[in-house]
């Protein structure tokens, strides 16, 4: 089974001060998330704006999973992404989004995404981390709380 720990580092994070609109954030995540993964950014903003146009990934409490599965991805990916101020996500509780998880998956790995995107969905419902996350003024720091939650986790 693939663990949120094989898939994390520290270039897995992004934070964005002072985020203007969805979409410029949109564009900042597929950039980071080129640099990182070398995939096609422009793929990967087309790919989420419309699946974002299908529905909103809000999940509640502040936090979005958006996601874009690919036949050209071969292993699941994530960019973390912090913003300083929360952004309109349509959520269906009306809270500003401010924790977004853009997962990059296989098109043809259904059951593993699946158990990337419970193993997210379940860190993310941990309140502690998630306050502690919108605490972060680095991607160091937010890396950190993430390894060590995960950590022990295992332990």
């Amino acid at each position: 089974m693939l663990n949120l720990e094989n898939i994390l580092d520290l270039n897995s994070f992004l934070l964005i001060q002072s985020p203007t609109s969805k979409k410029k954030v949109f564009y900042d995540i597929c950039k980071k998330a080129f640099e990182r993964y070398n995939i096609d950014k422009n793929l990967l903003l087309n790919n989420l704006i419309k699946r974002e146009k299908i529905g909103t990934t809000s999940i509640g409490n502040g936090i979005a999973i958006p996601y874009v599965l690919n036949h050209k991805v071969t292993k699941p990916s994530l960019i973390i992404t912090i913003l300083s101020e929360g952004l309109d996500f349509d959520a269906l509780d009306n809270n500003p989004v401010d924790i977004i998880v853009f997962l990059i998956l296989p098109e043809l790995s259904k059951s593993r995404n699946l158990q990337i995107l419970a193993q997210v969905s379940r860190l993310l419902r941990n309140s502690d981390i998630t306050s502690k996350l919108r605490g972060c003024k680095s991607e160091e720091s937010a890396f950190a709380i993430m390894s060590q939650y995960l950590k022990n986790k295992a332990a």
